[in-house]
């Protein structure tokens, strides 16, 4: 099973390239859309609402023990966008949740100093991080202004990168940071803040960490 947490305006379309092109890499699990927050025009509480993020972070944490407690011996990955990144974090802390096999996150608006102590002990492989620092509308100058999924003022770690100093090494291992490349832009990736959901990227980069 593969959960995918998108971001603060949902689904409607958005990530139709990133769908295809995982189904194109070969991911054959199936794929299940986590809906979260407040809809349509409102979108714009999912930004920085604590009650909604807690209760996004929970939906998600009941869907994985649900689908666990049907298939013990299954496997679970995490694909996260932007503020569904901080969903996704948010849930593995959770001491309901279960454990899962490989977490990406695509240019996550948390900040680079997000704890990532509790979520990674739930991390069975890789947490795979996508940052670019051509990210500058949603994950500097706003993330700056208004603040981060986590309520800091600062660049976010889709922008900079997460901040490992403070964990044990053997946590660290289980991060694996992905700056921006040039060669993202031979996949359809320009860097901004959907780059990371171009189809082709998802086919060649995205996909295989998941299949």
């Amino acid at each position: 099973m593969l959960f995918f947490v998108p971001g603060v305006a949902g689904d409607g379309g958005a990530y139709d390239g990133l769908m295809r092109g995982l189904r194109a890499a070969g991911v054959k699990k199936h794929i299940e859309v986590l809906g979260w927050g407040a809809p349509g025009p409102l979108f714009v509480l999912n930004f920085q609402n604590d009650a909604i993020h807690r209760s996004a972070e929970a939906k998600l944490a009941s869907a994985m023990r649900q689908w666990r407690e049907a298939h013990p011996n299954g496997r679970i990955d995490l694909l996260g966008h932007s503020a569904g990144c901080g969903v996704v974090l948010g849930a593995l802390a959770l001491p309901e949740s279960p454990a899962a096999r490989t977490v990406v996150l695509l240019n996550p608006s948390v900040s680079p100093t997000y704890d990532l102590a509790a979520p990674l002990a739930k991390v069975e492989g890789i947490l795979h991080v996508f940052h670019s620092d051509r990210d500058t509308v949603f994950l500097s100058w706003r993330t700056s202004t208004f603040g981060t999924y986590d309520n800091v003022k600062t660049k976010a770690a889709g922008n900079v990168g997460f901040e490992l100093g403070g964990l044990p090494p053997e946590s660290c291992a289980k991060v694996a940071q992905h700056p921006r490349e040039a060669w993202w832009a031979d996949q359809g990736n320009d860097g901004s803040h959907f780059g990371t959901t171009a189809e082709q990227f998802a086919t060649k980069t995205v996909g295989p960490l998941l299949r």
